[in-house]
């Protein structure tokens, strides 16, 4: 979502440059190391999160009745339907990188070349990230990621310590494949455990735009994964160094810079970045210039010491068209800090702040 004026409050001593650019690179875990944490315990923590969300797309003759019409709906079995209406004026955009770059409207431009008719329905091609926290299979990710769920049980008030069997949406963890590498299977059940209240969860503006804030939630999966990362309820520095591993979907990146520095274009595959912190935002939130995409909702960030000093939630910018040019679209991350004061998790008493 838009995220113009969602940080209101900037608390550092030392500010550095904030139109830098993004870190550009999104690469696999054996080609960029965080520091204290082991490629394979990276990949045995990482869980994929899979809500089931249904398009209903047609076409509107303006892009005020777009807007207008435009609306999501829970259904009882778990799943989330995403009603949206576009233009002639999408039509003509539909070879645009950067308007592929988001979810829906790649979608939409799938189904105008393949000559589907409209209204046309379909399944999403989406999904996020989530880590596990504990070696029982608590998995930390984004209310945004959990919504259908959310509503279907009626949680909207907040709900800590109560799993409910989720409906719809599902989770892949890691396991080792015969030939040693690791891959991702579809985990047995989930549970959603505790989320914040949404009027916590979401912010709105003086304009009345929604935007993500406390954007936090916990689920279980079964069987646990593997391996689980460590957390640390610490602020962060400006200038600082951090790392994000994620399931990236699709970015709109050309062939010859990804050539140039190495990496393979995202494809719903684990993927590692690194960055700075940009600006802190109290004890609560901060933003960086770690790269990502769409499926990185729900990404850990860490610091130098490998823990999990935050989580990803959204971009703060105007969108793909900046993303397509490599720059000034930061990240905005919950902390640590935060995310165990919404949803009730502990954590260790040396997991604090430890500069």
């Amino acid at each position: 979502m838009p995220g113009s004026g969602l940080i209101k409050r900037i608390e550092h001593a030392d500010p550095i440059d904030q139109t830098a650019r993004m870190t550009e690179g999104l690469f696999h875990p054996h080609q960029i190391s965080i520091p204290g944490v082991p490629a394979d315990h990276l990949c045995a923590a990482m869980v994929r999160i899979l809500p089931r969300t249904i398009l209903v797309l047609d076409l509107a003759p303006t892009q005020e009745v777009a807007q207008s019409l435009a609306r999501n709906e829970s259904r009882p079995d778990g799943s989330e339907y995403w009603y949206r209406w576009f233009t002639a004026a999408d039509v003509a955009n539909i070879d645009d990188p950067a308007f592929n770059m988001g979810m829906v409207r790649h979608e939409f431009a799938r189904a105008v070349k393949s000559g589907m008719a409209f209204p046309a329905t379909m399944p999403l091609d989406g999904g996020g990230s989530g880590f596990a926290v504990t070696a029982d299979g608590l998995v930390v990710t984004n209310y945004h990621l959990v919504t259908a769920e959310i509503a279907t049980y009626q949680r909207e008030g907040g709900v800590l310590n109560q799993p409910v069997r989720c409906r719809s949406l599902r989770a892949k963890v890691a396991y080792r494949t015969e030939a040693g590498t690791w891959a991702w299977r579809d985990a047995a059940a989930l549970w959603l455990v505790s989320n914040p209240p949404r009027a916590r969860a979401l912010w709105q503006d003086a304009a009345g735009l929604h935007h993500w804030r406390e954007d936090i939630a916990l689920l279980r999966v079964e069987p646990a994964p593997s391996a689980h990362l460590a957390l640390a309820a610490r602020t962060l520095d400006v200038a600082e160094s951090v790392w994000m591993a994620g399931f990236p979907l699709r970015t709109a990146r050309a062939a010859e810079a990804r050539a140039a520095l190495g990496y393979a274009d995202a494809d719903g595959s684990l993927r590692v970045s690194t960055g700075q912190v940009l600006a802190v935002d109290g004890a609560d939130y901060f933003t960086t210039n770690a790269d990502g995409s769409m499926g990185n909702s729900g990404s850990p960030v860490f610091d130098r010491a490998g823990r999990v000093v935050g989580m990803f939630s959204r971009a703060d910018g105007d969108g793909p068209r900046h993303g397509l040019e490599y720059g000034y679209l930061n990240r905005v991350q919950v902390s640590t800090r935060r995310i165990v004061g919404s949803i009730g998790l502990a954590v260790p008493a040396d997991a604090g702040d430890t500069r």
